[in-house]
């Protein structure tokens, strides 16, 4: 696990100038995760919303514009940054090296001190002690390959989970509203006619605020029979909060307006008899 690493601050600027201070900050703190996991954080979208933390609709939609715009892949089920990548492969051969170093001073005095009490020690303690540094040499070689055994098996699980999951998404999902109307042209003919069938005022404009809102929600979540009987379901709402005894949003009633307009009248006459 890296525990720190170095930025290029103007390399940083240029890739990330297109992006918003949120989609920034994100793409900052999946970095994070990427190193804190040694290149190998898993596609799980639960795990990356428990350690950002961040909401699962953000974190779907920011993840989505990092994929547009290039700056992070999914391979074989885990995250992928190439610069990220990099900069970890040099600072696992940086902490490679610094181990081999530390082996060999550690060698190296331990040779000085075998030598100083050579001559009290017998040949069979050395070769003992020879043989000790053998078999805790070869304890550890067993247990690096062990993990990455349960590495490379954890990475075929993931993997497998990912294709089954997606196989299974494949067969219920939904089609976008972009592939069955432009929400920014006018309302189709069949949309404004059921609209004005239900007595639905200013059907355009709520017509607009419908499609704008699904596509803001990626636009798939239509009931079974399409997109069209949600539309329905939405003039059904409106109409019924628009004939509402009880509604205040069409500003004061007929009759409190005339009522007012004729008191005025009546003061403005008593004024004028005054005069």
């Amino acid at each position: 696990m890296a525990e720190m690493y170095m930025r290029n601050i103007r390399d940083w600027r240029d890739s990330t100038l297109m992006l918003s201070f949120e989609e920034k900050g994100y793409f900052d703190e999946l970095l994070n995760l990427i190193y804190i996991y040694d290149d190998c954080l898993p596609d799980d979208d639960n795990l990356i919303c428990r350690a950002m933390p961040v909401n699962k609709k953000i974190h779907n939609r920011l993840k989505q514009k990092l994929f547009k715009a290039g700056l992070i892949e999914i391979k074989d089920g885990f995250y992928f940054s190439k610069r990220a990548s990099q900069e970890i492969n040099k600072i696992n051969e940086i902490s490679s090296k610094n181990k081999v170093k530390a082996q060999n001073r550690w060698a190296k005095s331990l040779k000085n001190n075998n030598s100083a009490i050579a001559g009290a020690m017998k040949i069979e303690d050395a070769a003992a002690l020879v043989k000790g540094n053998r078999e805790r040499d070869s304890d550890r070689e067993s247990k690096s390959e062990n993990l990455q055994f349960k590495k490379t098996i954890a990475k075929n699980k993931l993997t497998q989970k990912r294709t089954k999951n997606d196989t299974k998404k494949s067969s219920y999902r939904k089609c976008s509203l972009q592939q069955v109307l432009d929400p920014e042209a006018e309302i189709p003919a069949d949309y404004r006619e059921y609209a004005s069938g239900q007595g639905l005022f200013n059907s355009e404009r709520v017509f607009w605020d419908w499609a704008n809102w699904w596509v803001s929600e990626n636009g798939q979540k239509a009931g079974k029979d399409g997109w069209f009987q949600t539309w329905k379901a939405r003039v059904r709402k409106d109409v019924e909060r628009q004939n509402s005894p009880n509604r205040n949003h069409n500003g004061p009633r007929g009759d409190r307006a005339c009522t007012t307009t004729l008191g005025a009248q009546m003061a403005l006459d008593r004024r004028r008899n005054r005069q």
